[in-house]
């Protein structure tokens, strides 16, 4: 990894702070070629031209026949899928040629083409690539044109403490090379990003919102301002059509005429179906547009593939997400091309390359069918649902989310559920994540896992402990897909004595005495201390027959108070006005305060090294939670700090993250069973979002690694971040070692506890432990209001 590369990434970083900042203000591999289908209806416009394929308006929802019979739909997309990870390191541009053929630009390989529609690569070297990494310059932005141009934006400054100069080179088909440096503001930051018209006008995007067009000479001009930074920018003809940061729908610009072009039909579409896009994610789309035949352009998304005539009345679904690999949410989209006969090719991430190809002898939705539910929508179900279903083509995966809209409530939905249940037409598989998990249990509603756990290969059998955690009377009747880590980080001499809840009472004292007026925690409310310290408590709360313990709760409310009231003695008023603004921000962004979101249980240990804070308590939920606090002893001045286990009242705790429930009353259960062993395969294991994994296999894909990402001194990553008044700190990352990965092994193999939330009981605490810590009521007098207010609950 170059210095270079470094350089570019810590900057880029910065221009990000506010998605490493929202935790403390406020996701390379091969693949088997593999088949799944997706929908395609008849749609009646046409524009006076025969459609490529008959289909059908826009539906978001599709009826699945309970049985096939003789008017079954037929037709549908399928998919197969090739490995070009060799090709791919960091994509940047895809699409067709001149010629017909098919170009790939990357930012570290040379470009690769296909002369054969996407079946054959082969790489084809380029002068100017060459040249510029022999000069070690870092590749910002390549595009391609329709008529065959090429366009390079790149930074030219060799020094790498030196800011950001990028630079740009226009080569024609004919070779003429015209390199360009485009005058921009301070507030512009610098060029990043090319696009070329169809008829090879070059345009080029800075940080902010004007578009400038580079001329033949290589002068440049402003030529368009938009409401926001554009992030993506294609064409169709002579309408470039603009999508960016914060953009409402889509923006359609004649760069002939100069006049925007109106499209009502096209902004409805994306606006219902891609509201909540980002770009966070450098050169992935959350939506991808590109064109098609004359006046039409296809989008690519979550949603699937449609198709629209520019200012006609309708978008066409082409292909069904639900039904394709446009749903799995570890398939972030780089690209997307129409082929001739009516099949597209889709770049994904690492260099998954999908073509679709349309079937006309197969259902346009399967038979079969598995009802699925959770609450609310979670990535690792999505992403397993198209793994299931491109292995079994056959079987229809209907995915239901409770809390699908703002305006259904958690009990609304679980209502609506139960009474699902009770008649007999409740999902086959249950997400029971924010569930009443033990009620179900208890009325028999939930099928024993035992048997299924028991056949499964053993590193794909979620480990013992795990299964043991979610034993009762010796069944099992959930498990998790998923597992978050409750961490204490802070110096040795503090963190060495802090074994309890106690103990990290204790330890939070201490630290005061040592350092007034520091920010310790970065948590000024009494429910977010209770909350946060809740994780590694809560299991204790009741007894095993599942009555209050008082005691336990009293302790916890006594250890709580000393810990805010340590936190809050001679703190400076700035941090609990920060942490008031931030509290305000979450709730007017998020609707709900930040110390009543699991924010507030997210570990960061940026936090120790801004010394924002002086100890980090929280869940680490992904490895780079792990290699980043394990990182912080490297950094000069914090050789002492230490990364360990949080411990209150119960012990090696482990917050459990997808669990897999299946209804006892299910007529698919061979089907669910089946579902839930793909959810706990390696496969889907590899990629997680909420935890680490719970076996053997997603252990080991955890800690695969591309050492060409590793330097010398073993950093692979870094990371930077500022806060509300502009301090900014960064700091490099080092892979696991091998003690840091038994370690975490040993933490993994060895949690026996989960804490499953109970939202009744732990708000009773929370509101009757903050009247406590104000001096509004005794301690008995709280524990006495906490047993009354949840009498009832407890006796249910």
């Amino acid at each position: 990894m170059s210095g270079k590369i470094n350089k570019i990434k810590g900057k880029l970083a910065v221009l990000m702070l506010f998605v490493m900042v929202a935790s403390s203000f406020a996701g390379c591999g091969k693949t088997q070629t593999d088949t799944t289908e997706t929908e395609n209806k008849q749609n009646e416009e046409t524009q006076g031209k025969e459609n490529p394929q008959p289909m059908a308006q826009e539906e978001e929802k599709s009826d699945v026949p309970e049985s096939p019979d003789k008017s079954t739909a037929m037709g549908r997309y399928v998919e197969s899928t090739m490995d070009l990870s060799e090709y791919c390191l960091n994509t940047l541009e895809f699409k067709k040629q001149p010629d017909g053929g098919i170009a790939i630009a990357d930012r570290h390989n040379d470009k690769a083409v296909s002369k054969d529609n996407g079946i054959t690569w082969e790489i084809q070297k380029e002068e100017w690539f060459t040249a510029l990494k022999e000069k070690d310059a870092y590749i910002m932005s390549i595009a391609y044109g329709a008529d065959g141009t090429t366009g390079i934006v790149y930074d030219a400054n060799e020094d790498q403490e030196d800011d950001i100069h990028s630079v740009g080179l226009i080569i024609r088909p004919d070779g003429t090379q015209i390199p360009f440096d485009i005058p921009i503001t301070d507030e512009e930051g610098f060029v990043r990003k090319i696009w070329i018209s169809d008829s090879g006008r070059v345009f080029a995007t800075t940080l902010k919102e004007t578009i400038y067009e580079v001329k033949e000479d290589g002068s440049s001009e402003k030529f368009l301002k938009v409401s926001g930074r554009p992030e993506l920018i294609n064409f169709q003809g002579n309408i470039m059509i603009i999508d960016g940061s914060y953009f409402e729908g889509l923006v359609l610009y004649d760069i002939e005429k100069r006049e925007y072009v109106e499209d009502e039909v096209l902004n409805i579409f994306v606006k219902e179906n891609y509201k909540d896009r980002g770009y966070n994610t450098s050169d992935c789309f959350d939506i991808y547009f590109f064109p098609g035949e004359e006046g039409v352009i296809y989008l690519a998304g979550n949603k699937g593939l449609h198709r629209h005539v520019i200012g006609g009345s309708v978008v066409e679904q082409v292909i069904d997400g639900k039904l394709s690999c446009f749903s799995n949410p570890s398939y972030l989209l780089k690209g997307m091309v129409m082929l001739p006969d009516n099949e597209f090719l889709a770049l994904f991430v690492d260099g998954k390359l999908v073509r679709f190809t349309y079937d006309p002898n197969i259902p346009t939705v399967p038979d079969k069918k598995l009802k699925i539910y959770s609450l609310e929508e979670n990535d690792l179900v999505k992403q397993a649902v198209t793994i299931y279903q491109s292995q079994n083509p056959q079987v229809y995966l209907d995915y239901e989310v409770g809390l699908s809209s703002e305006s259904v409530t958690r009990d609304d939905a679980l209502k609506k559920l139960n009474t699902q249940i009770m008649a007999g037409q409740g999902p086959d598989l249950l997400i029971v994540d924010g569930m009443p998990l033990d009620s179900y249990i208890e009325k028999g509603l939930l099928l024993d896992l035992s048997d299924c756990l028991n056949s499964m290969e053993s590193k794909d059998k979620p480990f013992e402990n795990i299964i043991n955690a979610f034993k009762k009377d010796g069944s099992v009747y959930a498990i998790p897909c998923e597992i978050q880590i409750p961490l204490i980080e802070g110096k040795e001499k503090y963190v060495s004595g802090a074994d309890s809840l106690e103990g990290i009472a204790s330890m939070v004292e201490e630290i005061r005495k040592d350092t007034p007026e520091a920010d310790i925690m970065g948590i000024c409310s009494e429910k977010g201390v209770m909350k946060l310290f809740s994780m590694v408590s809560a299991p204790k709360w009741k007894t095993e027959k599942g009555e209050l313990d008082k005691e336990i709760i009293k302790d916890f409310l006594q250890q709580t108070k000393r810990i805010y009231d340590a936190q809050m003695d001679g703190i400076s008023q700035k941090a609990v006005e920060d942490y008031e603004r931030r509290n305000q921000n979450y709730n007017a962004y998020y609707g709900i305060k930040f110390d009543e979101s699991d924010y507030v249980l997210i570990m960061n240990s940026l936090n120790i090294v801004g010394e924002y804070h002086l100890a980090e308590f929280g869940a680490a939920y992904y490895r780079g939670d792990l290699t980043q606090a394990f990182s912080v002893s490297r950094i000069k001045g914090f050789e002492d700090d230490r990364v360990a286990l949080m411990k209150g009242h119960s012990k090696d705790v482990f917050i459990p993250k997808t669990m897999i429930g299946i209804n006892a009353a299910s007529k698919e259960t061979e089907i669910a069973i089946d579902m839930l062993k793909v959810l706990l395969g390696r496969d889907n294991q590899s990629t997680l979002y909420k935890g680490f994994s719970v076996t053997e296999a997603g252990l080991e894909e955890m800690f695969k690694i591309d050492e060409s990402y590793i330097n010398e001194e073993g950093i692979y990553s870094s990371i930077g971040s500022s806060n509300v008044d502009g301090k900014e700190v960064g700091m490099a990352i080092y892979w696991f070692t091998d003690e840091q990965k038994q370690l975490t092994q040993d933490w993994i193999k060895g949690l026996g506890t989960a804490y499953v939330p109970d939202t009744v009981l732990e708000n009773a605490v929370y509101e009757e432990g903050e009247s406590y810590m104000k001096g509004e009521q005794s301690l008995d007098e709280a524990v006495n209001a906490i047993e009354q207010r949840v009498a009832i609950y407890m006796s249910e």
